[in-house]
């Protein structure tokens, strides 16, 4: 008990250290008294509009697809199930790509409700398919899942190639937060609660249920309600982080078993682990991500006006001068 409370003082250091890099790192490193500045400076509105809601999505969105990646695992009794490798975040990838091309305004709440019943389709697939006699087979989950995720993706592919919208949905089918704001936070804050809550709030009963239906149908568990509240906030937290960030993957497969690997233990007891584990893990890669390919933000410097140019749209005085 003693390890796992330093394990996650040492989690809660590395998530605001990350958080920190994340907020000022990027093509264009900015120093830490920098986000003291007035408001009315452009570098203070890119940290504050800019990359703040990106790294607090980051942050949520590794937080999430971890959670649901630790939950798929314990109640499939399958230690390599992931939302990404069952095809979950790909059934929600099709749906929006589907809505965009059916004419749907792929707004925050179009995007959510598209994401959650491609989501919801898709998981419902892969669990009849690893239906047996004796429950949910792992052996059938895994390959049936695995199967469905490949066939789902490449559908996707498919109609963005037929319809000529590959780069229009670039950033869903490989997955970034490039242009999010507040409203997606707002979203992710809101589903963040929910799953957290309620994964909180039913620790107990998930951990009972990793152990075999028999003894944990021994010991009181109600197992046909746990599954309804797992395949909830699954779902919900697969589809709100696919409408957001596009088709992420690995992080419902490494971060629950990374943390197993390093303080071994039930759901209950690596549950915030994991949940600060997913989040650390994203703020990271998303840093990694915006820097090597350098996408909205401060790219450019402006020697005459000492201002930055801001992607798509410059202010500075090189662009009223005409420099592209």
């Amino acid at each position: 008990m003693r390890s796992r409370r330093v394990g996650l003082a040492i989690l809660l250091i590395l998530l605001v250290f990350s958080t920190g890099l994340n907020l000022l790192g990027g093509p264009k490193w900015f120093a830490i008294t920098t986000l003291f500045q007035s408001p009315a400076k452009l570098t203070s509105t890119v940290l504050w509009q800019m990359r703040l809601p990106r790294t607090l999505c980051a942050l949520m969105v590794g937080a999430l697809l971890a959670v649901s990646g630790l939950l798929l695992q314990t109640i499939s009794h399958n230690p390599i199930a992931d939302p990404s490798i069952l095809g979950i975040n790909s059934g929600a990838t099709l749906a929006l790509i589907i809505g965009g091309v059916s004419g749907v305004s792929l707004t925050i709440g179009h995007s959510v409700v598209l994401g959650l019943i491609g989501a919801v389709v898709a998981f419902a697939v892969v669990m009849l398919l690893s239906v047996s006699h004796n429950g949910i087979d792992p052996l059938r989950l895994l390959l049936g899942g695995t199967v469905f995720s490949g066939f789902i993706s490449c559908i996707s592919y498919a109609v963005s190639i037929v319809t000529n919208t590959t780069q229009a949905f670039r950033n869903l089918l490989i997955g970034g937060f490039s242009g999010v704001g507040y409203n997606q936070v707002i979203l992710l804050a809101g589903v963040f609660i929910l799953v957290g809550g309620l994964a909180f709030c039913f620790r107990s009963g998930f951990t009972v249920m990793a152990l075999d239906q028999q003894t944990s149908r021994g010991l009181g568990v109600a197992q046909g309600h746990l599954w309804v509240v797992a395949t909830v906030l699954i779902v919900c937290a697969t589809g709100a982080s696919v409408a957001v960030a596009g088709n992420i993957g690995f992080v419902g497969l490494g971060i629950p078993q990374l943390i197993n690997g390093l303080w071994p233990g039930s759901f209950k007891q690596n549950l915030s682990l994991t949940m600060t584990g997913g989040a650390i893990f994203m703020a990271l890669a998303d840093l990694v991500a915006k820097t090597v390919v350098p996408g909205d933000g401060i790219t450019a410097g402006c020697a005459e006006c000492d201002h930055w140019r801001l992607l798509p749209v410059w202010h500075c005085c090189l662009w009223r001068a005409g420099d592209p």
